[in-house]
Parts: C-alpha cells; sequence; structure tokens
C-alpha cells in the first residue's frame, strides 16, 4: 500500500478533485492534522508531543454516495489505504490513519432521508450527527433509542461501524439491535444494499457483517434504525446495596423475570465516591445504582414496584430517586472536564463483559490484576456495571493515573496496564470488550481472544478487500 508524496499525490489529488469537485479535497497541512487522533490515549499522548501515530496523505469530504464510490475507485486504483471518519468520538484509536492515505470524511453525507412513521424506521446517511437525528425524531414524537455518551461528537455511521451501545440499552438493546439495513460501499467501488428487513431467511444475515466492521470490510454511506415512541413516562430510583455480589443477584433475577429496565447503572465504592458523587452533587457511599424504567405510567408503576421488591430481597436500601433523575439530567458530564482526565494523566477504560456465572470472576481478575498490581503508580480504577442482558453484564472499568508516569515510558505502562487486563479477564472466562469497537487498542488480543476463528474473519477480510486497503490494521487486521 501506498503513501503518498510529492507527484504521486499530486496525481491522486488531482483525480479525487476531478471526480469530486476541489472543494472536497484536502491537502493543506492544517485540515490534516485535524484527522491525527481520535479519543484513544495513545494518539493524544502523541500528537501532544509532536510525533501522531498517523496522519493522512489526502482528506476528501464527499456529498453523496456516489462521491464516496468515487473516492474509494481512484484510491484502489493506487492501492492506497483508506480510513473512514465520523465524528472522530471513537476510544480505540479507529480512526487514525497509521499508514497514511485517503482519509474520508463522511460528516458530508448529512441527509435525514426518511422518517417512516408507520413502519418505525429512520434511514439516514452516515454522516448524520446523532443530537442532529435525534431532534428531528422528537418533533415526530419519536426517539432513536441508542443515546451514546458521544452523542454529540458521534455519527449514525459510527454508530453502527463500531456496535455502539448506549444508556438505554437494557431495554432497547445496542445499535446491532437497532438496525435494520445498511448501504455499504465496497472496497471495489460498488454500493450494496443490505436486504431491507431485519428478520429473515434469505441467506445469512449481510447487514451484520458490516456491523462492528470498523471500516475494514466497506463504508457505511447509510442506515435503516428502528425507532420507538418518546415514552409516557421515565421513573427514576437510586439503590444503595450491601456489596457488588448482591446488585448483581438483584438486577439478574428481574431480568430473568422478564424486566426491562431501560437503565441501570451499578457504582462500586470507588466508583460512587469518585465518579458518581461529582455529577449528582452529594457525598454517596458503598455501591450505588441508578435505575429507571419507562414506557407508559401504569405499566412503569408496575415494573418499577417489582424490580424494587427484587433490590430489596438482596438488602438493597432506597434513596431519593431524584438522585438518579440528576444523573440522567447530567449523565452526559462525566465526559467532559473537570470529570475526564487529561494530559499527562494516564487513562482508559477497559470494557469487558461475561455471563452472570463468570462475572464475579472477572471482576475480581481485573481489580487484582489493575488496581492492585499498579497501586504503586497511584492508578485509580473506578468500575460501574453500565449494560445488562438476561445472560450477564458489562463491566466499565475506567483507570486513572493521575500525575501520569514521570521518569518512566508512559505509553510502556499504559500497555502493561492493558496486557494484564486482558490476560486477567480472558483467564477468568471474560470477554474483552462490549461496545467501544476494537480499533488499535484491542487488536493485539483479537486472535487470543476468538482463537481459531479468528481465522475465518482474515479470510472474510481478504475475500473483500483483496487489495487490503480498507483502514489498515483495525481489528488486528
Amino acid at each position: 500500500m501506498t503513501s503518498l508524496a510529492g507527484t504521486g499525490l499530486s496525481e491522486v489529488a488531482g483525480a479525487l478533485s476531478a471526480a469530486l469537485g476541489e472543494d472536497a479535497v484536502h491537502t493543506d497541512a492544517a485540515r490534516l492534522d485535524g484527522y491525527t487522533a481520535d479519543t484513544y490515549w495513545p494518539a493524544i499522548a502523541a500528537v501532544a508531543a509532536g510525533e501522531p501515530l498517523g496522519r493522512p496523505d489526502v482528506v476528501v469530504v464527499p456529498r453523496d454516495d456516489a462521491g464516496v464510490v468515487a473516492a474509494l475507485r481512484i484510491a484502489a486504483a493506487h492501492q492506497m489505504p483508506v480510513v473512514p471518519w465520523g465524528g472522530g468520538s471513537g476510544t480505540q484509536g479507529g480512526a487514525v490513519p497509521v499508514r497514511g492515505g485517503l482519509v474520508i470524511d463522511l460528516r458530508g453525507l448529512d441527509r435525514i432521508i426518511e422518517i417512516d412513521e408507520r413502519s418505525m424506521t429512520v434511514t439516514a446517511e452516515a454522516g448524520v450527527n446523532g443530537r442532529v437525528l435525534e431532534r428531528a425524531l422528537n418533533e415526530r414524537g419519536l426517539m432513536l433509542p441508542h443515546y451514546p455518551a458521544s452523542a454529540e461528537w458521534a455519527t449514525v455511521g459510527g454508530y453502527v461501524a463500531a456496535r455502539g451501545s448506549g444508556v438505554l440499552s437494557t431495554r432497547y438493546g445496542k445499535i446491532e439491535d437497532l438496525v435494520v439495513a445498511l448501504r455499504v460501499a465496497m472496497p471495489t467501488g460498488e454500493l450494496c444494499d443490505t436486504v431491507c428487513v431485519p428478520r429473515h431467511a434469505v441467506g445469512p444475515d449481510l447487514t451484520q457483517l458490516f456491523v462492528g466492521s470498523e471500516g475494514t470490510l466497506g463504508i457505511i454511506t447509510r442506515a435503516t434504525f428502528s425507532v420507538v415512541p418518546i415514552p409516557g413516562e421515565r421513573r427514576f430510583s437510586t439503590l444503595r446495596f450491601p456489596d457488588v455480589d448482591s446488585g448483581i443477584e438483584a438486577f439478574r433475577t428481574a431480568l430473568a423475570a422478564g424486566h426491562r429496565p431501560s437503565v441501570i447503572r451499578m457504582y462500586d465504592e470507588e466508583a460512587t465516591q469518585r465518579t458518581l458523587s461529582p455529577v449528582v452533587g452529594r457525598q454517596l457511599d458503598g455501591v450505588c445504582a441508578v435505575v429507571a424504567c419507562e414506557g407508559e405510567p401504569e405499566a412503569v408503576a408496575v415494573e418499577t414496584s417489582r424490580v424494587l421488591a427484587l433490590a430489596r430481597a438482596q438488602g438493597a436500601r432506597e434513596l431519593e430517586p431524584e438522585l438518579a433523575r440528576i444523573w440522567w439530567e447530567r449523565r452526559y458530564d462525566f465526559y467532559a472536564p473537570p470529570h475526564h482526565p487529561e494530559l499527562p494523566s494516564i487513562w482508559g477504560t477497559i470494557d469487558v463483559v461475561a455471563t452472570y456465572a463468570r462475572i464475579g470472576a472477572v471482576h475480581e481478575a481485573l481489580r487484582h490484576a489493575v488496581a492492585e498490581r499498579y497501586a504503586h503508580t497511584g492508578l485509580r480504577l473506578r468500575i460501574h456495571f453500565s449494560h445488562w442482558y438476561a445472560w450477564g453484564t458489562m463491566i466499565y472499568a475506567r483507570f486513572l493515573i493521575p500525575e501520569g508516569a514521570p521518569g518512566e515510558d508512559a505509553l510502556a505502562l499504559h500497555d502493561r496496564i492493558w496486557d494484564d487486563a486482558v490476560t486477567a479477564v480472558l483467564a477468568a472466562g471474560g470477554v474483552i470488550n462490549d461496545h467501544h469497537g476494537v480499533g488499535l487498542k484491542l487488536g493485539r488480543y483479537m486472535e487470543a481472544q476468538h482463537g481459531a476463528a479468528f481465522d475465518t474473519l482474515r479470510r472474510v477480510k481478504s475475500a473483500i478487500d483483496p487489495l487490503g486497503i480498507m483502514n489498515p490494521g483495525k481489528l488486528g487486521l
């Protein structure tokens, strides 16, 4: 594959300008610098040090499907790496152009194509911003029940490409449960429309092949999602549990009984004190959870009552519901200063998932491998359980070394923490990711996670992208 310079760059830029228009093609240094990092800590640190992990040779901002296809055909003709870019909000380095080449910025594809109120679907181009889409749906009394923390920056295409999740997932599912159909620009320069419904028996589901593919198999240019009415009521509860195990058991039994709160967020002692308390504006302690049930008021009242009864059976004590409501109103504050760290701190989110039979062991393994082993560095590990399923739950563990690593290699320390965490999680029977994507961060663990099955993914990649130009280095491919 080619990282361009000199006459090669001029030739490609000229071909792109002829196909998309000069105003869609950018090679100026200041513009290219804006595509060197997403929110992946090593990428941010590398940019700050003046040595970015990757920098594109050229950026294009197409306005439609045809522009994406034209750019891919030109890239294929020059065997040039291609990286799709949405909102740049990913945490895994999935948008970093580590081999240079062409970045296709999809934010020019910004049309909401259709809101179908009869079928309860919305179709939007990949560059539509999450909050823009939500406002348009809310005006019709509808919502896309995704609500990720990145909604202010993220795009529709990024939602799907990274297999993301939002705060309402326990009731409505993750993005793969909400996506109905996709349009994908293939590496060889064709458009592929997947089957227009998500439930069919006309062979394998190609829609799900592209969900979570992070631009390694093609570029998502539009997506159709299921939408739901804005609920008649969203009722909040706040709980304090004796310990993590009792909280897990309370919510496990609630889901096993068929209840589906829209929100369950349970914080361990450290996270309650250092993460939840500052945002809700009250000093809390112990293991605390915020819960929301939603829908028609009568049904919400019954479901809330039964979920709380199951929690009380595990020793839970009810706190003021208003605390959970404040959490909802401020739920995005967690991801902005002063709650979100900045350099020279070292940080990362260890996102792991397991069945209920294994989640306790995974939790203990993670605490030992990270919190205890790296306590000497000043590391803090804050854990909450944020997405719940009938079969298990996930751990959202944020580590932070506030003072960084003076006197030693910060990147090496960061990577050691990740290696120890992943090794411990896999040994305890967990899975290394629930919803943040793989990107650069987790690529080196993909073979350990999948075993021999990973070779099947390699063969799929080779068949669809024979030149290997699509987002190279991501997903461990």
